[in-house]
Formats: C-alpha cells, sequence, structure tokens
C-alpha cells in the first residue's frame, strides 16, 4: 500500500484556516486513508492509502477540505524518494537538525519548475543576506536572521514564481522524511 506524505499549504498560520490536526486525522480516516499521522499543527500528514495515484490523491483531499471546511487548500503530494531528494539536494546543509533559536534553513516545496525570469524576479527584489537557491521544484532557502525578518515568504516566492509553494523549516522536513521511514521498515 503507498505511503504519501500530504502537505497542506497555508492551514493554521496566524489564525487563519484553522484544522485542528487530531480532527484531520479522523476526516482522512473516515475518508478510508489508513494509519493517518500528523506532525505538529501545519499541516504535515502521513498516511497509507489503497490509491496509487497520488495526483488524484491530493485533490480529494483538497476537495475534502473544501466540504468539510470552505477552505481552498492546496495540497503537495510526495513519497519518501520524493523527501529523501529534497534532504540530500539541499545545497546549504547537510542532515544535522537546526539547534535551538531562530531557524536559518528552510525548504520551499513548488508546483512546478521555476522560470528562469522568475528567479530574476526574486534576486531583483530580495535585497536582504538571504539566500536561496532552486533544484527542481524545491527551494532552498539560507536566511540571514529568521523567517520573521526575511523578505522571501511563501506570498513572495509565489507572487514571483507564478507557482504555488509551501515551506517547511529544516527540522519539519527531516522529522517528515523520518516518519515516512519508520513505515519503510
Amino acid at each position: 500500500m503507498p505511503v504519501y506524505l500530504a502537505l497542506f499549504r497555508g492551514i493554521n498560520v496566524s489564525g487563519h484556516n484553522m484544522i485542528k490536526m487530531d480532527a484531520l486525522k479522523k476526516l482522512m480516516e473516515a475518508e478510508g486513508h489508513q494509519n493517518v499521522e500528523t506532525y505538529i499543527q501545519s499541516g504535515n500528514v502521513v498516511f497509507e492509502t489503497e490509491d496509487t495515484n497520488r495526483d488524484r490523491v491530493g485533490k480529494s483531499l483538497e476537495t475534502l477540505m473544501y466540504k468539510e471546511y470552505g477552505y481552498d487548500v492546496v495540497i503537495f503530494m510526495m513519497d519518501i524518494n520524493d523527501v529523501r531528494k529534497a534532504i540530500d539536494s539541499n545545497p546549504y546543509t547537510g542532515r544535522e537538525p537546526e539547534g535551538q533559536g531562530a531557524k536559518k534553513f528552510f525548504v520551499a516545496f513548488l508546483n512546478g519548475v521555476p522560470t528562469t525570469s522568475g528567479i530574476d524576479q526574486i534576486n531583483k527584489y530580495n535585497r536582504s543576506d538571504d539566500a536561496f537557491k532552486v533544484v527542481g521544484n524545491v527551494l532552498y532557502l539560507k536566511l540571514a536572521q529568521s523567517a520573521a525578518d526575511s523578505k522571501l515568504t511563501n506570498v513572495f516566492l509565489e507572487n514571483k514564481l507564478g507557482l504555488k509553494a509551501t515551506t517547511r523549516n529544516w527540522n519539519t522536513t527531516l522529522k517528515v522524511l523520518e516518519m515516512l521511514e519508520a513505515r519503510a521498515k
């Protein structure tokens, strides 16, 4: 049975699109998904399902979110190989987690591969010491200070790239891989 990671974009952020993870878990289980496990409140869900078409699974979850909550939520669907590749391709850090304090390494998963002109737009408006690199449909961020001090937000990235994005800090990215790997044993 396939094991997927669903990253829910834009839920439980600044009081918007609030969804309790225990309610989301129960809702997904009622839809036939199995062994549903969530991680923190930002919409990271590892689960198993009979459907081998992950695009269809993602669309059905988006429809479910709209029917149940009235939210237009974009869901990024991945498997263990996608997450491993994203982690192994990070040009800024290895597999070690960040310590305490402000997180500086982030991974923005994109719903497509950015164009050169989109990347140029980010470079044009990024007037800080924040660095980024694109590898395929993943944008890696190395922030000079913290996410709160950076212009490189999801909204900024989406506007400049013309793509949807969902961003996770490095520790969360490592944790969801750990969750996926536990299922592969």
